[in-house]
């Protein structure tokens, strides 16, 4: 397989163009950052790593259920001061009554569709994460570290650093990573510069470049993401 674009939810097939890319970017399973495929599916890291090394998982770790789920997101999400969540701030946010919250919780009541959507909304996670198959929600997970490997893989002879994977990855959450790989295609419509002989000075060519190429709407978001990172002391 040649790494280009597997089925959107086929799981096994983008996992076998994951690996067949890896050796082509010198990186290993290691380097995928997966916490932030676990953060944004609720299935543990190593369960990820098992399933990419062709490794037996059980269904159970595969595909958490309700209560479990629920209770990663209120184990991992902050509200906007820092804090962790409690199940009274649900409770008034959703206009349900503290019991049936605790219930949901305890796994003593089901939710409908409508307090499921509203509990994705509330803890900003994509649509489906409390009832997605684990499967699906991790074909969705991956699709933009395969991306990133596929584009890096593109990029090998052009003097593009791990950084880009790093960063795609980081911008996930802000739904850069298809702005992200038209970046560094474009980067092979560019003569490149002289070397650079500071590495910190090659890398921030390369940085520079792959924001100048993104559509005008990413490059306004990730620069005010910037701004916001260069006051902060």
């Amino acid at each position: 397989m040649n790494g280009a674009d597997p089925p959107p939810d086929d799981l096994a097939a983008l996992i076998t163009a994951i690996n067949g890319l890896l050796p082509s970017t010198g990186m290993t399973h290691e380097d995928l950052e997966l916490d932030s495929v676990a953060h944004r599916t609720g299935i543990p890291e190593d369960v990820v790593l098992a399933l990419l090394r062709g490794e037996p998982v059980p269904e159970d770790r595969l595909n958490p259920g309700f209560t479990e789920r629920l209770a990663f997101l209120l184990d991992t999400r902050r509200a906007p001061d820092g804090k962790p969540y409690k199940q009274v701030h649900i409770a008034d946010a959703l206009g349900l009554s503290r019991g049936m919250v605790s219930a949901l919780f305890s796994g003593n009541r089901e939710a409908g569709r409508a307090v499921t959507a509203s509990l994705e909304e509330f803890f900003d996670v994509d649509p489906g994460f409390l009832s997605t198959s684990g499967r699906r929600a991790l074909a969705r997970a991956l699709r933009p570290v395969h991306a990133s490997l596929f584009t890096l893989s593109t990029l090998r002879g052009e003097h593009v650093s791990h950084l880009a994977l790093r960063s795609s990855i980081d911008v996930a959450d802000i739904r850069l990573a298809d702005q992200l790989q038209e970046a560094l295609a474009a980067v092979l419509t560019h003569s490149p510069p002289e070397p650079a002989t500071d590495p910190q000075e090659q890398e921030l060519r390369e940085i520079t470049d792959r924001v100048r190429a993104l559509a005008p709407p990413s490059r306004t978001r990730l620069m005010g993401k910037i701004r916001g990172l260069l006051r902060q002391p």
